[in-house]
């Protein structure tokens, strides 16, 4: 963003016109445009295509990938409605990524595995909420372990945050080619 041009606000007026009335509204912003564009990579198979067509290879379109990182802070954040845009984004960095996502099977393998996890049949299941019976009998357990329970601890943190479990879109092993660091 330039300057001190603000973030677009939604007014009580434009809540009731049509889509027509609001494309009639002029051009878009540059705010609108990088938005489309961020969430854009979103889609696997967009990032496919710019790869097939030698975009991630130009290091001015890498240059303008690093730019928009600022997608990632407040204010602008907000405004992201697929957030899967934002871990793609970091995955660009890595030129074996970049390689990789050039074949269509790729492309697919991490589009399939979101659309899993969409539907809830992710590799990753998330902890049950409610505390069994036999975990408040291995909490006295885990105190007096050696760490107190803390590397129990860690692995179930880790597991929460969706790190380290080996699927396609943390970046964790993809293909058998990519290491994403945390």
């Amino acid at each position: 963003m330039e300057g001190n041009q603000e973030l677009p606000r939604p007014s009580a007026e434009g809540e009731n016109q049509t889509h027509e009335d609001q494309t009639l509204s002029g051009p878009p912003t540059r705010f609108e445009i990088e938005l489309d564009f961020v969430q854009s990579l979103a889609s696997p198979h967009y990032v496919n295509f710019l790869a097939q067509n030698g975009y991630l290879e130009d290091e001015r379109f890498i240059n303008y990938l690093d730019y928009l990182e600022y997608w990632r802070k407040l204010p602008y954040v907000k405004y992201i409605v697929y957030p899967n845009c934002l871990h793609m984004l970091t995955l660009l960095k890595q030129e074996r990524f970049r390689q990789d996502i050039k074949h269509m099977d790729m492309a697919q393998m991490i589009m399939d595995d979101m659309f899993a996890k969409w539907l809830g049949m992710g590799r990753y299941k998330p902890p049950d909420p409610a505390p069994s019976i036999q975990s408040t009998e291995n909490a006295e357990e885990l105190r007096q372990s050696p760490d107190g329970g803390k590397a129990e601890a860690e692995q179930t943190a880790t597991a929460a945050n969706g790190h380290g479990n080996g699927d396609a879109m943390d970046g964790v092993q993809m293909n058998g080619a990519i290491k994403m660091e945390n």
